[in-house]
């Protein structure tokens, strides 16, 4: 398994491409499926964000090409091709559809927040202070977006092993520009 794959609007998944996907067990959502690594690496900064009363989970994982288009359409309808475009890739070029892409939730107050309501939780910041080692990255950081193609999601992490995620997050690198 290729875990430093890089997949963007430029680079698509190849068609070989094969993952072993298992099921997340999310209190968020049912069914959610994640690459075998990913899933084991995220439990284990789970379990480390609840040493720091901070309880996260998986809101998203492997999404199918067919269920990545349904996706792209409804966000176009909802909201325009210009801002869809900012915000979600096209089916073969989304890392979801690897498996390897996880967007978190963080339970607080009672209730889970997503997406766009994570900007400013301090789980948040402690997710993106510790996922490195966990061999997770955040794909989109605030202030690369003319790098990465899309804006700053700070719930869309991606695993790419340890020793890579550590050098990038030292480095303040994009997966982009360790390829570059």
């Amino acid at each position: 398994m290729n875990y430093q794959i890089l997949v963007n609007k430029q680079k698509k998944i190849p068609d070989d491409f094969r993952v072993e996907l298992k099921e997340a067990f999310s209190r968020y959502k049912p069914g959610i499926l994640v690459e075998k690594e990913t899933l084991k690496n995220f439990r284990l900064m789970q379990e480390e964000a609840l040493k720091n009363e901070y309880v996260i989970d998986i809101e998203s994982g492997f999404r199918t090409h067919k269920y990545q288009q349904m996706l792209v359409d409804n966000l176009i309808k909802e909201k325009g091709i210009e801002y869809a475009e900012k915000y979600i890739a096209k089916p073969y070029h989304s890392e979801h559809e690897t498996g390897l892409a996880i967007d978190i939730c963080v339970y607080e107050d009672g209730k889970y927040l997503t997406e766009h309501e994570l900007k400013h939780e301090d789980a948040v910041k402690w997710i993106h202070e510790n996922a490195h080692r966990f061999g997770f990255i955040l794909r989109y950081p605030f202030g690369k977006e003319n790098i990465t193609g899309y804006n700053y999601e700070p719930w869309h992490l991606r695993y790419i092993g340890k020793t890579l995620a550590n050098y990038l997050y030292k480095n303040n690198l994009t997966l982009e520009e360790y390829y570059v």
